[in-house]
């Protein structure tokens, strides 16, 4: 029977069919619209860590416990929930490319955590990782190890660009400087890193406190895989809902504690600019209060008063005992609204500018017109009163070294040059 002897005209049963075919192309679109639906928020971002460790130095140093720190905690954070990238002995190329191509993971809204085991340096205030095929340096070649090495804040700056929500930096990279000095003088700081400001959202954790070194291990026959610091941190990272502030300070006293037991000066520092708190291993709970409060939020009740001291108070444990007058001035301009601490920063910023008071050469048992002595000494007093660290027996005996900050002191252009002409005295007078 034909389609006009069942009575159905042509053009409506075209008209049908195409109605059928529309339907089922646009089925596929519908269902991965209603999956979109009951996605996660877009601010329910990924957990990544970068985890470097560096043991085996071509030209420098090597180590013997930064590949078993990295192993460890990236075994740690993975176990806690990161998606981890581990590198070790990477060379120059290799680690720029794993920085790299790790950054290009990380989306708005992450939680990113980077991790150093090896040898870092300070030059000009700035701090540079070492890779494992960076050469062997003179005093001098600043600028030629510059350019070899990766500037840490360089790192965090390409991940925070990327929009991560929490940047966390963690480096056990404050050693002894590798690189060999001429006389008194070395490249770059000769331990310990310097001072970082990191950006908002980002926190910064180092394991030895400014001009301070951290140790490998408390003796050379110490049993543990792990440095110091990182068998510090480690059970730390595993334990649930530990807010990172609260972390920080168990693990600065386990290891100022450790240390102090071979009498070493080991006080992890920290550099602190997160907007909200965060957990290397956060309980169920506080996984999925962000998801439920955006589709069904509850009422909230009155915000407590923030107390300006709260922040204060941390921060003063680090710079009670602080050598640094530009850390406490950052501490005065962060905190004009805490009286009792404000008030602290300012006696001890005060006790650090006050001009120190070398004993002078008349009460010393100097033979009289011992001109030698007096431009030594004279040399010497521009030194002291920048916060040189003597190490020669004749200089201690004439400065006090007891508050001395640096090995690495920066002079002026007239202060150099006031030293050269001294020296040139000292030469012509046959000192």
């Amino acid at each position: 029977m034909t389609i006009a002897q069942q009575g159905l005209r042509p053009d409506r049963v075209l008209r049908a069919l195409l109605l059928l075919l529309i339907c089922l192309c646009t089925a596929p679109a519908l269902r991965a619209q209603d999956r979109s639906a009951i996605a996660l928020p877009a601010s329910a971002g990924s957990r990544l860590a970068l985890v470097v460790g560096i043991d085996n130095y071509d030209n420098v140093t090597p180590l013997q416990k930064a590949n078993n720190d990295a192993t460890a905690v990236s075994e740690t954070l993975a176990s806690v929930g990161f998606k981890v990238t581990r590198v070790l002995d990477a060379d120059r190329r290799s680690l720029n490319r794993a920085v790299s191509h790790f950054s290009a993971e990380i989306r708005p809204g992450d939680e990113v955590v980077f991790y150093f085991a090896g040898h870092g340096i300070e030059v000009n205030g700035r701090n540079y990782l070492l890779p494992a095929d960076v050469p062997s340096a003179l005093p001098g070649d600043e600028e030629f190890v510059v350019s070899e090495s990766i500037a840490a804040d360089r790192v965090l700056s390409g991940f925070r660009s990327r929009g991560a929500r929490v940047t966390l930096l963690i480096l056990d990279a404050c050693r002894n400087n590798p690189f060999p000095t001429n006389a008194q003088r070395s490249l770059g700081g000769a331990s310990g890193l310097a001072r970082m400001d990191p950006p908002e959202g980002s926190f910064i954790l180092f394991s030895a406190g400014s001009g301070q070194t951290a140790l490998d291990r408390l003796s050379d026959g110490d049993p543990d895989p792990n440095s110091v610091f990182t068998r510090a941190l480690l059970p730390r990272l595993r334990q649930q809902g530990m807010a990172i502030h609260d972390l920080v300070r168990a693990v600065r006293t386990d290891v100022r504690d450790m240390a102090g037991t071979v009498q070493h000066n080991q006080f992890p520092a920290y550099y602190d600019q997160l907007s909200g708190d965060f957990s290397f291993n956060p309980t169920a709970a506080s996984l999925t209060a962000p998801a439920l409060q955006a589709t069904e939020p509850e009422p909230q009740a009155a915000p407590r008063a923030i107390d300006p001291c709260d922040r204060a108070r941390s921060d003063w444990q680090v710079l009670a005992t602080t050598e640094s007058a530009e850390a406490l001035k950052a501490f005065l301009r962060k905190y004009p609204d805490c009286p009792i601490y404000l008030a602290a920063a300012e006696e001890r910023l005060a006790t650090l500018l006050a001009p120190s008071a070398p004993t002078p050469p008349a009460q010393l048992a100097v033979p009289a017109g011992d001109s030698c002595f007096n431009l030594w000494y004279a040399r010497n007093l521009i030194f002291h009163q920048k916060g040189f660290c003597f190490q020669s027996d004749r200089a201690k005996q004439y400065f006090d070294t007891s508050r001395c900050t640096t090995r690495s002191p920066r002079l002026t252009a007239a202060e150099k040059q006031q030293v050269e002409m001294l020296q040139a005295t000292e030469k012509a007078q046959g000192c």
